[in-house]
């Protein structure tokens, strides 16, 4: 008589609840605890109807709430009301909460489906969202309708994610953003570690400073919430200000405002138009400062021409002039051993050199040559003074040397302990001569060698046209002679410490990573006014 069964149970259900299980052991959903069971004819015998305190196990996961309609024949309930489950990992030494308002949970796909107010807790990471599937077999967890988890300092939102709970890896998929106080990410894909609290850049992410003093931009690579340290290997950018820093890779500190890239480097300045190249470079943000090297370049992009420049390592530095009150900084490139510059207009080496932003000054050290059109100059110390991006007047000191090719004759030579050459529009114009003057000159008639012409005095001034000695005044004891070409001996037709260093000048911008070249090179070598813009 099914109609006249009691329809309503009311138990008091402790250790033979404990003991009731439908089916086989671990496989089948087991009642651990209603305070009341109740079976009616509308849903039939299969289904178990629990209301208050309901607990229910399956294999390792409990579920608690406060209904559920149970079918023992599909091994499938579906629970109302303060929902929590907890199902531990799988090395048992950790557990996952799960809370919403309702569960669908089927013990043949051993799959959790929470619905509304969701919430999924272990440990410190907290994960909210409005729809959670959660396999309590594989500790796996996906959601589809927008999901936002706290992890520490960060935020991580997205549309979809997945959640495993044995690796604590967090899979964001679609509209992700990382918030964060010092910065926050914007990614499509990304895979986040709670436990170690890195994020693994699965797609092109941007980061962006809170405060917009940087930008990071990379589409593969990781970033170590914890230490502020990141490693970029997809197409890296790094931009402070308006620094830019690009590599085949990048490694970044931001508590110590560094980063260091490798192959294929670029450290580009948007104001200055100035840009370094090589295959290792860092740049400091706090400081401003960068260094490169490996294939260092480090190019000046002037208007209607470039400046090129090569040395082993190339620095660029921030520095500071304070005259009374007022403050001015301005940068500085350093360039060190075997230095190589080329614009078309001039070339120049030395072992090392100091280009200054502040009056667009060159200065070179130790073993410096200048060529500038025919001529050759060489010194102790050189320094090429620049207006408008033409040079303007080029100092030397000590051991002081300027020479021409006398077409196929010898060298004119002009020497002295300090020279300035004075250019307008680079053309050399004049030439002042301090101490120590002389001059070697190779006369001649129609192109026919006459006469070669010696002369010495303290100080001279020197007036040039078209490349050619126009006018020289001298001062103090000037004595010059006239030699017949063959009454002088070949190291008589030079000054001392002459030397014509053809092979060391570049006629392309290439020629830079040169420094020497072998072999013979024609005297009439012209000079490569083909500028790339790099």
């Amino acid at each position: 008589m099914f109609k006249n069964l009691v329809k309503f149970i009311s138990l008091i259900i402790f250790v033979s609840i404990n003991n009731f299980s439908i089916g086989q052991e671990n496989k089948m959903i087991v009642i651990e605890y209603s305070h009341f069971l109740e079976v009616n004819e509308i849903h039939g015998p299969d289904v178990k109807i629990l209301k208050e305190d309901v607990v229910l196990r399956h294999n390792s996961a409990q579920m608690y709430c406060d209904s559920a309609y149970l079918n023992v024949k599909e091994n499938f309930f579906i629970a109302f009301g303060n929902i929590h489950v907890i199902s531990p990992t799988e090395d048992l030494t950790d557990t996952v909460h799960l809370f919403g308002d309702s569960l669908h949970y089927s013990g043949k796909e051993k799959l959790a489906e929470v619905r509304y107010n969701v919430i999924l807790q272990k440990d410190s990471m907290i994960l909210y969202t409005e729809n959670l599937d959660y396999n309590t077999s594989d500790n796996i967890g996906y959601y589809f309708d927008g999901g936002r988890t706290l992890n520490g300092e960060d935020t991580l939102i997205s549309k979809n994610g997945y959640y495993y709970a044995d690796t604590d890896d967090l899979y964001f998929k679609d509209s992700v953003v990382v918030l964060n106080p010092k910065y926050t990410m914007y990614s499509d894909t990304l895979k986040h570690n709670t436990k170690d609290k890195i994020s693994y850049l699965l797609s092109p992410t941007d980061i962006i400073a809170s405060d917009s003093s940087n930008y990071i931009y990379s589409e593969a690579g990781w970033y170590n919430h914890t230490l502020d340290i990141g490693q970029l290997n997809k197409n890296p950018v790094l931009t402070h200000k308006k620094q830019t820093l690009v590599g085949d890779s990048i490694f970044y500190d931001r508590n110590k405002g560094l980063g260091i890239a490798t192959d294929n480097v670029i450290i580009a300045d948007s104001v200055q138009n100035v840009r370094l190249k090589g295959n290792f470079g860092k740049y400091y943000e706090f400081t401003e400062r960068s260094v490169i090297t490996d294939s260092a370049l480090f190019i000046h992009i002037q208007d209607n021409d470039s400046l090129f420049m090569h040395a082993d390592t190339i620095r660029s530095i921030i520095d500071t002039l304070r005259s009374g009150t007022d403050t001015t900084t301005f940068r500085l490139i350093k360039a060190y051993y075997k230095a190589k510059v080329f614009r078309s207009d001039f070339q120049a080496k030395s072992d090392s050199l100091i280009y200054t932003f502040l009056d667009s000054t060159i200065k070179l050290y130790k073993e410096p040559v200048l060529w500038s059109d025919k001529n050759q100059l060489t010194a102790d110390y050189i320094e090429i003074q620049t207006d408008s991006n033409e040079i303007s007047r080029v100092l030397l000191t000590n051991n002081s040397i300027m020479a021409s090719k006398s077409e196929s004759h010898g060298f004119d030579q002009i020497k002295g302990e300090k020279m300035v050459a004075h250019l307008k529009k680079n053309k050399l114009y004049k030439i002042d001569v301090e101490k120590k003057g002389g001059i070697i000159y190779f006369m001649l008639d129609k192109e026919k060698l006459v006469g070669i012409n010696k002369l010495e005095c303290i100080n001279m001034v020197i007036y040039m046209l078209d490349n050619e000695m126009e006018k020289i005044w001298y001062y103090g004891n000037p004595k010059g002679t006239i030699y017949p070409p063959k009454d002088l001996t070949e190291s008589e037709k030079v000054v001392k410490g002459f030397k014509w260093l053809k092979q060391y000048r570049p006629q392309k911008w290439q020629d830079v990573f040169i420094w020497e070249k072998s072999g013979d090179t024609s005297e009439n070598d012209v000079i490569d006014l083909k500028i790339e813009k790099n």
